[in-house]
């Protein structure tokens, strides 16, 4: 790939300080969320690690085999297509997951505390993971502003050269508010987890759970990731992260209505003493 050319259709790629502020933000709520979700539920009942750690494993568990089925179905398919639909099927295989978790008694899940402490689990490590990759993102344009986009293209050919300079724009394309969006966005995702998981808590005996409430469980999650996709279709990553904010919050309100919401708070902020 000619040099000269890359250079000049490069010149304008750089992450301003807002850029680097918005990732900032959103890397350091990620990975501080989890933690001050679980120490402020031990404030007021007790947090349990077990259900914590069930909420992890179940997370670990469903995500893999979900990755695992897309690719025995899909062997062929391009790795973005099964990454792709990956991400719009998980929730067949974790809305399952989070009700076979709270069924058993090893992880003792059997107030509504422990289901809010599994739904920090399940939504906690999925935080760490994309705060992860937040950091490395930010180390991505800390590196560009050093060496350069040579640093990125050196060795690589031309069609790679530009999916990796295109990947750096959209990078640097993330401004502040973005970033503030992106915040938000996350945290009525972690709050969603929690709402899910209370729902399969409070639901998960009524006989009619399996034909009703999981069902209700798996669409409401795929509405959830569903609909951000389809608007991200449009190009525009502000309409983009309101849609995810707005019906995540939509969500939320219907659960806390069906899963009678005022009653699970005051089970973790009143919790029996037999708890």
């Amino acid at each position: 790939m000619n040099e000269g050319v890359l250079t000049a259709e490069t010149a304008e790629i750089t992450f301003s300080a807002g850029t680097f502020a918005g990732y900032w933000l959103t890397g350091i709520l990620y990975m501080v969320l989890p933690i001050v979700a679980f120490f402020t539920i031990g404030r007021y009942s007790k947090a349990k690690y077990l259900p914590l750690i069930a909420g992890i494993l179940a997370y670990f568990i469903s995500t893999k085999l979900c990755d695992l089925t897309v690719w025995l179905l899909l062997f062929s398919a391009p790795y973005a297509v099964k990454v792709a639909i990956a991400t719009e099927i998980v929730c067949f295989f974790e809305e399952p997951a989070r009700w076979l978790a709270m069924k058993y008694p090893v992880s003792n899940i059997i107030t509504p505390a422990a289901a809010v402490c599994y739904g920090i689990g399940h939504a906690g490590i999925e935080c760490w993971m994309r705060g992860i990759s937040t950091f490395r993102i930010i180390g991505y344009g800390q590196d560009l502003e050093r060496y350069g986009i040579e640093h990125f293209t050196d060795g690589k050919t031309a069609e790679n050269a530009e999916t990796v300079i295109n990947k750096l724009q959209k990078y640097a394309d993330t401004g502040l508010f973005m970033g503030v969006l992106n915040t938000l966005d996350l945290i009525v995702a972690f709050g969603f987890h929690i709402a899910l998981s209370m729902l399969i808590f409070r639901k998960m005996k009524e006989q009619n759970f399996l034909k009703r409430w999981l069902p209700l469980a798996v669409l409401l999650h795929y509405v959830m990731n569903a609909l951000p996709g389809l608007v991200s279709f449009s190009g525009n990553m502000y309409l983009t992260s309101i849609t995810s904010i707005i019906t995540g919050l939509g969500i939320i309100a219907l659960i806390y209505r069906l899963a009678d919401g005022r009653e699970c708070i005051d089970g973790i902020l009143f919790p029996d003493i037999t708890e």
